[in-house]
């Protein structure tokens, strides 16, 4: 093989593995954006379907939701979520899963507060924690999302 040949062929196998990193990379990091979008998803979801709750009246099966409304087990139990049970997590908590969202990525929702409910998502494949707040007494939003940082 001449000069010439060596050379192309070194740069073919610098530009191959160049083009296999940027891959590995945008790989990555389009996962963190789907289970990020995952996370957003569920907890909207859950939002809206205790919104749902909270406009029916009680006898019809909705929520109240005042100020010492129920628990947040009572009310993923009221709308029919399956909680997460793992190892990490015990039996009869309010965790729902969220899935796509990476191993291990849950909702939490906590107990009716000063009239209204939140909801917080996480997952340790993305790369923000996602917290979705329900007031349907707010005379703008009823359902506000923020993001922490995990």
């Amino acid at each position: 093989m001449g000069q010439q040949q060596l050379l192309l062929l070194v740069l073919s196998t610098v530009i191959v593995g160049l083009a296999t990193v940027a891959g590995i990379q945008a790989f990555s990091e389009n996962q963190a954006q789907a289970s990020q979008d995952a996370l957003v998803q569920k907890g909207t979801s859950i939002a809206s379907d205790i919104q749902g709750l909270a406009g029916k009246p009680t006898q019809l099966g909705g929520i109240d939701m005042s100020t010492s409304g129920p628990t947040g087990t009572k009310i993923v139990k009221r709308l029919g979520y399956e909680t997460k049970e793992d190892g990490n997590t015990p039996s009869g908590t309010n965790v729902v899963e969220a899935p796509g969202a990476g191993d291990g990525a849950g909702c939490t929702i906590a107990g009716v507060s000063s009239g209204e409910v939140v909801v917080t998502c996480e997952s340790s494949d993305a790369p923000q924690d996602v917290e979705v707040t329900v007031d349907p007494d707010a005379s703008g939003d009823v359902v506000t999302t923020s993001f922490t940082s995990s």
